[in-house]
């Protein structure tokens, strides 16, 4: 029994070692893949502050305005000539 033990022990320790190595290879693996997706947001990150810039500067008035001198058939509204209506989530099929 004492040659089985010390048979089972000498045979377990590279197993050990091939698992702890294949562990730290898939751990390196994903360490790998973690950088590559936290550079890749934030190159994402970057571009929406890029857009939500151009965005801000195409809202301005002014801006509105200057693409709207030249365009035909469109012109500005007054608030005191609009109808808003607005129409809640679900409510839509109620005249019926």
């Amino acid at each position: 029994m004492k040659k089985f033990s010390l048979v089972l022990l000498i045979i377990s320790i590279p197993c050990m070692v091939t698992l702890t190595a294949a562990q730290g290879a898939r751990h390196y693996a994903a360490m790998v893949e973690l950088r590559r997706l936290e550079a890749t947001q934030a190159e994402w990150i970057e571009d929406n502050r890029r857009l939500l810039a151009d965005i801000a500067v195409a809202r301005s008035r002014s801006r509105v305005d200057e693409a709207m001198a030249g365009a035909e058939g469109y012109h500005m509204v007054s608030p005191k000539t609009t109808l808003r209506i607005r129409v809640e989530p679900g409510l839509e099929k109620r005249d019926g």
